[in-house]
């Protein structure tokens, strides 16, 4: 008995080190990326299922400059500008248009992506060995539709470089960030925002 309570006062312990060190890393991350006016990032987003032998890989693009976003994948442009989502599926010649729910702000913002680590999750540091430390973030709402979700950062520079959402139903999603950087020019906000001038063939469909 003795030496259980021991053990146990270890792997409290351990546990404790361990959140704060992947808390003290994540936070190191996110407060890079605040600090440039505007980002752009180029990713790969990988929808897999191992026991169904299912892998699909489609590359994208993101820009986002403090709360607005524009997200470029799979054949679609989500454009985020504070306000309103605009869906834009260019081969439909269709735009949704509709206000944001906290699910779809949770899934579609790649604003949030950075600083997730502080918005309801547990963390801990599972590895930290040749240059990259590995973080794993346990959901404190236990119905979310995951198990948990993995974080690897490189720590030499605080850059992540994979980001792991691991399913209850086996489906886990993947995105790999091939490169993180300032833009050359600093977008306005109505890059953010669709603008049906442009497209005047466009069907915009309002679901506000």
């Amino acid at each position: 008995m003795r030496y259980s309570v021991i053990l146990f006062l270890l792997l409290t312990c351990t546990s404790v080190f361990a959140q704060n060190g992947a808390k003290d890393i994540l936070d190191k991350s996110a407060a890079k990326i605040k600090a440039y006016p505007a980002v752009e990032i180029e990713f790969s987003l990988i929808m897999e299922n191992k026991e169904e032998d299912i892998r699909e890989e489609h590359q994208g693009k993101a820009y986002m400059k403090g709360s607005l976003y524009k997200l470029e994948v799979m054949d679609v442009v989500n454009y985020y500008d504070g306000k309103n989502i605009y869906t834009y599926m260019p081969e439909a010649q269709e735009v949704n248009l509709k206000n944001p729910s906290d699910e779809e702000e949770e899934m579609l913002n790649p604003t949030k992506i950075f600083n997730i680590h502080n918005t309801g999750f547990k963390q801990k540091l599972i590895s930290n060995t040749g240059g990259t430390a590995y973080i794993e973030l346990y959901p404190n709402d236990l119905n979310k539709n995951f198990i948990k979700i993995g974080i690897w950062v490189k720590t030499s520079d605080s850059s992540i470089q994979k980001v792991e959402s691991f399913g209850k139903d086996g489906n886990n999603l993947i995105i790999k960030i091939k490169s993180l950087k300032q833009p050359t020019q600093l977008p306005t906000d109505s890059f953010f925002k669709f603008d049906p001038a442009q497209h005047p063939e466009v069907e915009i469909v309002d679901m506000r």
